[in-house]
């Protein structure tokens, strides 16, 4: 049984049909729903009502027109301010209806997409939502066509809102090289997952030995201590933000063995995990 400050995983099983690619909610949210993480990507659009969304341990403000997109890497708890009740769209999906040329766009273009502020497109955003949820209820012919059309449209008006928030670094990258970037985006998804060089380097479509050699050279680092790097972050903002044992963080952030896990965190932050945890039950 879960223990109760242990933040729970969402499967694609449980909320996506198996015979579909998405799912569409409409959530009145009076009450923290606890943090989590889950196996697909979530769109939600704030229609009414005030909270906040804490992802990978940073808070944001949520309003009427408030649109977010989080990934399977991660992780969030959100919830209205004091006496209200956030009302809003959840769009729930897995990667087959996000197409790559899109997701390669997107992620290229768009700048903070864990907290877009669209109150100046609201009514063009809820009426695809609305959309979304007509085709998902009567299931007409070429419904998921439509859907995936309207999909892609909220994510386009999103890259537009945020581009100029877009971080220099990344762009550098990609001016470097596009095929690097196309790797990067499947590594910032996955990273919790054991990937490897012939992987990430089969993303990019390049030949392993090549792609290394590109990889260090467009983001100054070497493969693995990117994919390290990655999964420290992550455990950092774990252990901030909850309550999960370490051990477990170990193995919810990609690595192997507890032991290996403790040696790099001290080395990449100068104090165990252990330690971070201590310090941040004693603010409490």
């Amino acid at each position: 049984m879960r223990r109760k400050d242990q933040p729970e995983r969402l499967t694609s099983e449980k909320f996506i049909h198996p015979s579909k690619s998405f799912h569409i909610y409409t959530q009145h949210v009076d009450r923290l729903c606890e943090l989590h993480w889950h196996e697909f990507y979530e769109l939600c659009f704030v229609c009414a009502g005030h909270g906040r969304n804490v992802v990978n341990g940073v808070s944001y403000d949520l309003r009427p027109g408030s649109l977010f997109l989080l990934t399977p890497a991660d992780f969030h708890e959100i919830g209205p301010l004091e006496s209200e009740t956030l009302h809003l769209y959840n769009l729930v999906f897995s990667d087959n209806l996000f197409s790559g040329e899109l997701k390669t766009l997107f992620f290229q273009e768009a700048g903070d997409f864990r907290n877009a502020d669209m109150r100046e497109s609201f009514e063009k955003i809820e009426d695809e939502f609305r959309l979304i949820w007509e085709e998902s209820q009567h299931q007409k012919m070429g419904h998921t066509h439509i859907v995936k059309g309207s999909l892609e449209r909220i994510l386009l008006y999103i890259a537009r809102a945020t581009s100029a928030a877009k971080r220099q670094e990344e762009k550098i990258a990609h001016q470097k090289h596009p095929d690097v970037q196309k790797a990067l985006l499947h590594i910032h998804h996955h990273f919790r997952e054991g990937i490897s060089l012939e992987e990430a380097a089969k993303q990019a479509g390049l030949a392993p030995n090549y792609f290394s050699h590109v990889f260090r050279k467009t983001t100054g680092i070497p493969f693995q201590t990117y994919l390290q790097n990655l999964r420290l972050k992550f455990a950092k903002s774990l252990i901030i933000s909850s309550d999960y044992p370490i051990t477990e963080i170990c193995y919810a952030s990609g690595f192997q063995t507890l032991t290996h896990f403790e040696r790099v965190f001290k080395q990449r932050f100068g104090q165990t995990p252990r330690t971070v945890q201590k310090l941040r039950s004693s603010e409490c």
